[in-house]
């Protein structure tokens, strides 16, 4: 008996030390250094820990934390750890998995891995794939954190984390890498992207770094936030120029900023060239022309330009977006973190550290100029892009170019020359020079793959045949005031633009220019000497056929062929008479536009016959009949429903609906408040009424919720209109999606005068015409989603002919203001969630306000 009661004694022992081990497993471990001042943690923790999902998830949740380099991913991943880590069976912090994983192997990573997991020491796998079959059997039933910090291979997690069914019920498995796609492999759909700090807590890091809590002296303000400003919001920058700094005189610290504004410290270039390093030659050199070249670009034109750089384009861009080192904004236009551009730039520089003309880009106004007039180019130099003050002429002898056999594009955008080149080099595949200072090309310049030959304003009098120029695509001679004449082009069968915009001397072009078979724009704005065009055309690719100010033009082209893809032909200012009857075989024209085409009387039967002209403009038109026989001809009539605000001028626009749904319920209708006073606006922050989305703040669309009946809304948004000279096109587009079904669409024409660049503020009314019930006595979300188009300008940032030549823009900003109590039966989502109330109107208030002032409106009480 009492050996029985020692037995039962001995077995309780065992299992309250088995238990006091577990707990003491939990409760001793190591916590890890995060940071020695966290700034903006708290809430970036909780968002993971949110996607982690609770305690009581079956599954085991995998989250990946990805982001540019320096910007603080391993800091909130070990952050995260340190919340959660006393919930789980067993933890593992896998740090610097790029670098140990080519220092110590992949096989010593999962030993490491299990060592941890399981407290066990002289854990051995031998090989990855006894390793994976030892971590699937041994943790299986096991509940564990893991977290795989920097990975950039998709091997790293196949052998390490390859499957959620590895671990056990509860598990949470946490990975930060820079490279998005590596998590699309493995089909991680939780995402985290860590994004730069803001102005505020980028000076709070820096302040913190840079003055260690001492006493910050109020002469350091403006250089400090010089430095944050800099930093571009990226944390590794603030705290490495903020240590750097510490204890230094301010005229150090000034000395310090210019040099880093110049030349990249090394410690942040070291960090973020991990990611360049990781891409292959195509990646690198892509990498490297945005970087020092194409920054904020639309996306449209920087492919072109790299895809003629001789470069794989869209497998390259998307490479880069994965590994966070660039980003398509909203508007189209490509994005690089500041610091990331300037990495790229000294991986350039230090090609040759003294000698620009070694280097294989140039784009720094110095550096070209020394190379211009020194005539030290060589064959490395592939890109160069100009633009010089005005008031700086580069003195050279015109042969700087001759021994820059591989120089692919050239792009000289602003600068006076003393003279005009005496070579250039057959390489090149872009020739883009505004101002062009000699009257003609070299005579031995024979490049057999330039795309694109642009002489915009140039002193171009003459030019021999274009038979070498085999591959031009984009012919662009606008502004070349002294070209009276412009040769045969039947050799170019490639070409598919032509732009002679503003030659105002050109007389003659010659008829071969009406039979060029790929040709999708033909230009000739402000020509006020030319009688003619051409006789005939027979052009089956043209879409756009623009005259507009050709005040001598008198007759339009026979068109000799059926033409299936025009679009749109102006013909504004010109002094035709009439249209011959073979314009009925431009079958594909959408818009005829005939503005102050004063000599034009009536227009010929044939046009009624085609099938998409809908809009033809006939302003100030003297005595202009349509057509004879008025009976016959068939016309739509729209409501007036939307207006538009453009430099305080109201203008009241016709809208098309396009009937999206046979029953629609949905329409737009003139807005209730239609004169130049806001004051409404302001008053329905105050009541709740509006909420307000500024482009940057809020990603996504505007919306709002609704119950029992749909409310009538003033919708109003701004869209800014790219750099052009004369009068633009906007297109328009409004739809509305209600619980995810797009209820209505709608979009409208509107050509404004763009003389002086503004925004363009349009409104209008969303109304319910029939009563109809969607999800009753619930919540039915409803998305508005804007869309503004303009014609892409013929400037210096040309696309080629064969893309659409429109750019899409986002409004830079849009508010919704229910006109009723929207206490009950309407919500807004606030999108200034870490705000008060009381704090998110007053923000609004300040913004809208801001926004309405820069349009001309002031403050208008209420």
């Amino acid at each position: 008996m009492c050996a029985s009661v020692m037995c039962r004694s001995e077995s309780e022992y065992k299992f309250i030390a088995k238990i006091v081990e577990e707990v003491t497993k939990k409760t001793d471990r190591t916590r890890l250094h995060v940071a020695d001042n966290p700034v903006a943690l708290e809430s970036r923790v909780l968002e993971v820990a949110s996607l982690l999902g609770s305690d009581s998830d079956k599954a085991a949740s995998m989250v990946a934390i990805y982001g540019i380099g320096g910007v603080g991913k391993s800091t909130l991943a070990r952050a995260v750890y340190n919340q959660i880590s006393n919930h789980f069976d067993g933890v593992c912090f896998l740090a610097d998995i790029r670098a140990n994983a080519i220092n110590h192997g992949l096989v010593q990573l999962q030993e490491t891995l299990l060592s941890e997991i399981l407290c066990e020491k002289d854990i051995r796998v031998r090989d990855v794939y006894r390793g994976i079959s030892i971590i699937k059997k041994r943790l299986q039933k096991k509940k564990v954190l893991l977290v795989l910090d920097d990975v950039d291979k998709a091997k790293q997690i196949q052998v390490l984390a390859g499957g959620q069914d590895w671990f056990g019920s509860g598990s949470k498995i946490i990975i930060t890498t820079r490279d998005k796609h590596l998590l699309s492999i493995h089909e991680i759909l939780k995402l985290y992207e860590v994004k730069q700090l803001n102005h505020e807590k980028s000076l709070e890091l820096f302040n913190w770094h840079a003055f260690r809590n001492r006493k910050i002296d109020p002469c350091y303000g403006d250089i400090s936030n010089r430095a944050v400003s800099y930093a571009h919001g990226l944390p590794l920058a603030l705290e490495v120029i903020g240590s750097h700094l510490f204890g230094k005189s301010l005229d150090v610290w000034k000395s310090a900023l210019d040099k880093y504004e110049r030349i990249l410290h090394k410690d942040i270039l070291e960090i973020l060239k991990v990611s360049y390093d990781d891409l292959d030659e195509d990646e690198k050199g892509i990498f490297l022309d945005i970087a020092c070249f194409f920054n904020s670009y639309e996306i449209s034109y920087v492919k072109e330009i790299l895809y003629l750089h001789g470069f794989k384009v869209e497998n390259g861009i998307q490479v880069l977006t994965d590994k966070s080192l660039i980003k398509v904004d909203g508007n189209g236009c490509v994005r690089m973190h500041d610091l990331v551009q300037d990495m790229g730039r000294e991986i350039v520089r230090q090609e040759s550290t003294l000698e620009p003309g070694r280097r294989s880009r140039l784009w720094f106004d110095d550096d070209i100029v020394h190379v211009l007039e020194e005539n030290t180019g060589t064959g490395t130099i592939e890109v160069i892009i100009i633009n010089l003050c005005n008031d700086k002429e580069v003195q050279w002898s015109g042969e700087a170019f001759k021994k820059m056999k591989n120089l692919k594009i050239l792009i000289i955008r602003s600068a006076r020359f003393s003279r005009g080149p005496l070579k250039l080099p057959n390489s090149l595949r872009v020739l883009d020079w505004s101002g062009y200072p000699s009257d003609s090309l070299p005579a031995d310049f024979n490049p057999k793959n330039l795309m694109i030959l642009s002489l915009p304003e140039s002193c171009l009098i003459s030019f021999k045949s274009l038979k070498v120029f085999e591959s031009l695509n984009f012919l662009d001679f606008e502004g070349c005031k002294l070209l009276t004449e412009l040769p045969n082009l039947s050799g170019l069968a490639n070409l598919g633009a032509l732009c002679l915009d503003n030659c105002t001397n050109l007389i003659t072009i010659h008829k071969s220019v009406g039979f060029l078979d790929r040709l999708v724009l033909l230009s000739t704005q402000g020509c006020n000497q030319l009688e003619i065009l051409v006789p005939c055309i027979n052009l089956s690719s043209l879409e756009i056929l623009d005259m507009r100010g050709c005040s001598r033009l008198k007759s339009f082209p026979e068109v000799l062929g059926v033409m299936e893809n025009i679009r749109d032909v102006y013909l504004d200012g010109t002094s035709i008479e009439k249209l011959p009857f073979s314009i009925g075989n431009l079958v594909g024209l959408e818009r005829l536009f005939l503005r102050e085409c004063k000599s034009l009387t009536r227009l010929p039967d044939s046009i009624r016959i085609l099938p998409k002209l809908e809009i033809i403009m006939v302003y100030d038109c003297r005595g202009f009949q349509l057509f004879e026989d008025k009976e016959k001809v068939g016309s739509k009539v729209f409501p007036k429903t939307m207006v538009v605000f453009n430099e305080g001028k109201r203008t009241v626009l016709d809208v098309c609906s396009l009937n999206i749904c046979a029953n629609n319920a949905i329409e737009v209708c003139e807005p209730s408040f239609i004169s130049n006073d806001f004051g409404f606006v302001f008053k329905g922050i105050f009541e709740g009424r509006v909420n307000w989305y500024q482009q940057g703040i809020k990603k996504s669309s505007p919306c709002f919720w609704f119950r029992n009946k749909f409310p009538q809304i003033i919708l109003c948004c701004s869209g800014e209109p790219p750099m052009n000279k004369d009068n633009m096109i906007l297109d328009f587009k409004l739809s509305v999606l209600i619980n995810g079904t797009k209820q209505f669409s709608s979009s409208c024409n509107y050509i404004f005068s763009a003389g002086r660049i503004s925004d363009q503020i349009l409104m209008c009314d969303l109304v319910c015409k029939v009563e109809r019930s969607y999800l009753e006595h619930e919540w039915n979300k409803v998305e508005i989603l804007y869309e503004f188009k303009y014609p892409m300008p013929l400037g210096s940032e040309r696309i080629m002919a064969n893309h659409d030549r429109t750019t899409t823009r986002n409004p830079s900003w849009s508010l919704i203001y229910v006109c009723q109590d929207i206490k009950e039966d309407v919500k807004f989502m606030s999108e200034f969630m870490e705000y008060k109330e009381v704090q998110r109107r007053k923000e609004t208030l300040l913004s809208v306000h801001s926004m309405l002032k820069n349009h001309g409106f002031d403050w208008i009480g209420f």
